[in-house]
């Protein structure tokens, strides 16, 4: 006898992600086999924990069926689903990883072998390794083989340049008004553009 349901609802585990939908494997019906309902228990287990070991476990099976069954030829459908269930537990370690380096993690404080109070710890390492990978732009580690250089005197020279720029354009444009004449456009500010050998560069 086979079990091939057209189709098998998934529940919820316990924080609320949904567990992939999907037809089990057509077995040959075992009250200790891998059955549709034990199908969709080992999904949502491997959903909720990320662990194989664990999942197989709480629906009293081996690791080693719980391959066989995925690498059979009609089991596409449990091998999507137990993909998805793995990128579910994914996502929420993830989250729990973001939710230690932003709030830290209590550490109990003892005095003379009682608990007097706890203490907050912050994984500065999960904190930048967090940063780097999800904001690659401003922290990953292409920054690190960055050279910045600026001159001693940048800063100043830069600041004397544009108090320049705008001394010779007050005075051009009184100029032109003690004449009369409308004030002149502001003269474009000249931009490096690297090196000559560079123009042909994009």
């Amino acid at each position: 006898m086979n079990d091939s349901p057209d189709s098998t609802p998934s529940a919820a585990p316990e924080d609320g992600e949904e567990a992939p939908a999907f037809d089990p494997v057509p077995v040959r019906y075992r009250h200790d086999g891998w059955t549709p309902d034990r199908q969709l228990e080992f999904i949502q287990a491997l959903s909720a924990g990320g662990c194989v070991d664990e999942a197989v476990r709480s629906v009293g099976m081996s690791r080693n069926s719980a391959y066989e069954l995925r690498q059979r030829a009609d089991a596409q459908a449990f091998r999507l689903a137990w993909n998805a269930a793995t990128d579910v537990s994914v996502t929420r370690l993830s989250d729990g990883a973001m939710s230690r380096a932003i709030n830290g993690v209590p550490v109990p404080i003892f005095h003379n072998g009682e608990q007097v109070g706890e203490r907050r710890h912050f994984d500065e390492r999960l904190t930048m390794f967090l940063l780097r990978y999800r904001d690659p732009i401003r922290y990953g580690r292409w920054l690190d083989r960055v050279e910045f250089r600026q001159h001693q005197d940048g800063p100043a020279a830069i600041f004397a340049f544009r108090i320049g720029r705008m001394v010779r354009a007050a005075w051009r444009a009184f100029d032109a008004a003690l004449r009369g004449e409308a004030a002149p456009p502001p003269v474009p500010e000249p931009v490096d553009r690297g090196r000559p050998e560079d123009e042909g560069e994009s």
